[in-house]
């Protein structure tokens, strides 16, 4: 009896101590289950890190690129409209350099023919040994201009006493205002006086491209742009048409008006491709 009394009394007190004291099966699986969570949002987490980091050097090297692009393009540009700058004015020194072989050749042939009249109708007299103006040499030119025009004053009193001139010497004092004496304030009443006076003369085209360039200086661009486009519509067969339909297209530009402008430099390359103002009209338009 004793010895079955110890035994119950021995599982009884393993038993109490069982349910005293649970094995920690429980709290191992929970314990492991947050390792393995820990783990996975710490990986997940250096993931995105790197993610976002190489997506904010995309994004860094996408702007510089981008930057750099925007700054050749601004240079390209740069570099077309100084290139049709340069045309324009290497246009327009040979324009002024052709104007002034065509205004030396103009006089001098005109003064050829007045000494070779005035040889030929004085039988006797110093002026019959007046030598002939040296043709192509601006500069005798102009030094037989001043001795033919004293001479011209003595031969012929009576148009110093009257002041009228003839066509070929109202044309030739215009042109002197502007070439020789630069006074422009007298060459554009001259060339309108010739206008109106001669008004089919061959220098009438002319006549209304110098009022068209002398008011073009004057930023008076609205009569610049009347005289200029008599010379395009009065006289087609000009020589003077291109370079009026490119100081139109000038002046259009002055006034801010794009289109006519265009249409200028369009109508100018159309119609004069080989001219060398269709060759400044093209750079125009490129610089745009």
């Amino acid at each position: 009896m004793t010895v079955k009394k110890s035994l119950v009394t021995v599982l009884s007190l393993f038993a109490v101590a069982v349910a005293a004291d649970p094995a920690p099966v429980a709290d191992l699986s929970r314990s492991s289950s947050q390792g393995i969570s820990t783990q996975t949002t710490a990986r997940s987490g250096s993931v995105s890190e790197r993610l976002a980091a190489l997506e904010r050097v995309v994004d860094a090297r996408a702007a510089a690129q981008l930057a750099m692009q925007q700054q050749l393009e601004t240079l390209l540009t740069e570099v077309s409209e100084l290139r049709g700058t340069t045309e324009e004015h290497s246009y327009k020194l040979e324009q002024i350099l052709q104007q002034q072989r065509d205004i030396y050749q103009e006089i001098d042939r005109r003064l050829g023919g007045a000494v070779a009249g005035s040889v030929s109708s004085q039988a006797t007299g110093p002026a019959q040994q007046e030598a002939v103006v040296p043709a192509g040499n601006p500069a005798a030119v102009v030094a037989a201009d001043e001795a033919a025009a004293a001479e011209s004053a003595a031969s012929t009193p009576q148009i110093a006493a009257t002041g009228q001139l003839n066509e070929a010497q109202a044309y030739e004092q215009a042109i002197n205002y502007v070439v020789k004496d630069r006074n422009y304030a007298a060459a554009i009443p001259a060339f309108e006086d010739f206008i109106k006076n001669y008004p089919n003369s061959e220098y009438t085209s002319t006549s209304h491209y110098w009022l068209g360039q002398l008011y073009y200086q004057k930023n008076e661009f609205a009569k610049a742009k009347t005289h200029y486009e008599r010379v395009v519509k009065q006289f087609p067969n000009s020589s003077k048409v291109p370079d009026a339909l490119l100081k139109l297209g000038l002046v259009a530009d002055k006034q801010n008006d794009a289109a006519a402008a265009k249409k200028y430099y369009n109508q100018l390359i159309k119609s004069f491709p080989k001219s060398k103002a269709a060759a400044t009209a093209k750079a125009k338009l490129e610089s745009r």
